[in-house]
C-alpha cells in the first residue's frame, strides 16, 4: 500500500475542507450578529415610540371639532371623522308624545289658508343622519394652524301621514332621502398656550362655514289627500344652513401621568339675517368636558359630558309648506345633554383611531320634534410630525 499517496491525498482534502468550514462558521456568526442587531434596533424603536407616546397629549375624544395635538411649523394633521345619528319617537318639550296625539293637538301654522287643516297631518316616525368629515390641519407657524373640512351627508326620514279631513285615520308611511356635500368649513386655530412638557394646551377656534350645502332638496311625499307630489323637504332634511356661519370657541386639555382631561366651548353663529330662501338657523352653543385614562401609553378610554342649546329657526321658506311637523320653524332647536363613552388607540406616535358612543340624558325640544336616540362617532387622525 502506498502510504505516501494516501497521506498526500488526505492532506489535500483537509486543506480544501478546512477553509470551507471556517467560511461557513463565519457566515453563520455574521447572520446571527445581524439578527441580534436588528432585534436591538427594533427594541430601541419600540422604547422610543412608547416614550414619544408618553410625551404627546392624550388624544381628545373623537366627537370633538377643532381639538388636535397642535403641529409644529410646516407640519400637518389629516384624517376623517365619521358620525351616525339616530332619532325615533316624538318629544313635546321634554315629554314623549305619540303621533296620534300630535296630529290632534299640534297647531298647523298655515291654518286659514285654503285646504289647510287646523292641526298637523304629517309627522316623522324616525330619522337617521350619516356624516363623513374629511379634514386637514396645517401649521403655518408655531402659533397658527389652518383647518378645513368638507362634510359628506346622507339623511333619511320615515314619516306618517294622516287624512286631511279626519286626523284619526292614517294613510300610511313614506320615506324621504337627501345626500351630498354639506357646508364646507375652513379657518384657523390659534395656540394660545402650550406648556413646555405639553401637559397643558389651550386652542382658540376661528372658523367660517360656507353655504355649500343644498337647502332646496325635494322628494316625493304622501299628502293628506292621498296624492304623492314632489315637494321641497323640511328644513331638517336639507344639507346646509344656506348662510355664512362663524364657528368660534376655545378648548383646553391637559394630562398628568395616566389621566387626561379637557373642556371646550363652541358657538355656531349665522352671519346673515336670512339665506336665499328666507330663513336661518338659530344660534347654537355647545359646552363639553371630558376625562380620559390611559390604560397603556397607546390605549386610553374617555367619558364625556356635552350640553348644547340652539334657538328656533328664524324666517320661513315659502316652499316648505303644509301641515307637516318639519314645515313649522318653531319645531327646531332646544337643549340636549348627553353622555359619551369612548376609546382611543394610538397605534403609532400621533396616529390614532378613536370611537365614541353618545346617549342623551336630558332633552327639551322647542315645539314637537323627533327624540335623539344615540350618536356613534369614529375618528382617524394621522399627524405628520
Amino acid at each position: 500500500m502506498n502510504y505516501s499517496a494516501i497521506l498526500a491525498s488526505t492532506g489535500i482534502a483537509l486543506s480544501l475542507a478546512i477553509p470551507t468550514q471556517v467560511f461557513a462558521a463565519s457566515d453563520a456568526e455574521t447572520a446571527a450578529a445581524e439578527a441580534y442587531k436588528k432585534r436591538v434596533e427594533l427594541a430601541n424603536d419600540i422604547k422610543k415610540m412608547r416614550a414619544m407616546r408618553k410625551e404627546l397629549p392624550i388624544p381628545p375624544p373623537s366627537g370633538l371639532f377643532g381639538v388636535y395635538a397642535f403641529p409644529e411649523e410646516g407640519q400637518f394633521v389629516t384624517g376623517v371623522n365619521i358620525q351616525n345619528h339616530k332619532f325615533s319617537g316624538l318629544l313635546e318639550g321634554s315629554d314623549s308624545i305619540s303621533a296620534q296625539q300630535t296630529v290632534l293637538t299640534a297647531p298647523n301654522p298655515f291654518f286659514g289658508n285654503p285646504g289647510q287643516p287646523q292641526t298637523l297631518r304629517i309627522v316623522p316616525k324616525s330619522a337617521e343622519a350619516n356624516v363623513i368629515f374629511p379634514f386637514v390641519n396645517y401649521a403655518i407657524n408655531n402659533k397658527v394652524s389652518l383647518v378645513a373640512l368638507a362634510p359628506l351627508i346622507k339623511k333619511k326620514s320615515v314619516l306618517e301621514t294622516f287624512q286631511g279631513s279626519n286626523p284619526n285615520i292614517s294613510l300610511g308611511t313614506f320615506e324621504v332621502n337627501t345626500n351630498g356635500l354639506g357646508d364646507i368649513k375652513f379657518g384657523a386655530l390659534y395656540k394660545a398656550y402650550n406648556s413646555a412638557d405639553k401637559s397643558h394646551n389651550v386652542i382658540i377656534d376661528a372658523v367660517l362655514s360656507a353655504p355649500t350645502g343644498s337647502i332646496t332638496d325635494e322628494d316625493t311625499q304622501l299628502a293628506p289627500d292621498g296624492t304623492r307630489p314632489t315637494a321641497r323637504l323640511p328644513y331638517g332634511m336639507q344639507l346646509g344652513s344656506g348662510t355664512w356661519d362663524a364657528l368660534v370657541g376655545a378648548a383646553y386639555w391637559g394630562k398628568e401621568k395616566k389621566w387626561g382631561w379637557g373642556a371646550q366651548y363652541l358657538a355656531t353663529i349665522p352671519l346673515e339675517s336670512e339665506n336665499s330662501e328666507g330663513w336661518r338657523y338659530g344660534d347654537k352653543h355647545e359646552v363639553t368636558t371630558w376625562l380620559s385614562y390611559a390604560w397603556e401609553p397607546e390605549l386610553n378610554a374617555n367619558v364625556r359630558l356635552r350640553h348644547e342649546s340652539q334657538g328656533e329657526i328664524e324666517g320661513i321658506d315659502p316652499k316648505i309648506y303644509g301641515p307637516g311637523l318639519g314645515a313649522d320653524p318653531d319645531n327646531y332647536g332646544g337643549t340636549r345633554t348627553e353622555l359619551a363613552l369612548g376609546a382611543n388607540w394610538m397605534y403609532a406616535p400621533a396616529h390614532n383611531i378613536s370611537i365614541e358612543i353618545a346617549k342623551p340624558i336630558a332633552q327639551d325640544s322647542n315645539g314637537v320634534q323627533l327624540e335623539h336616540d344615540q350618536s356613534i362617532m369614529v375618528s382617524w387622525r394621522n399627524a405628520f410630525f
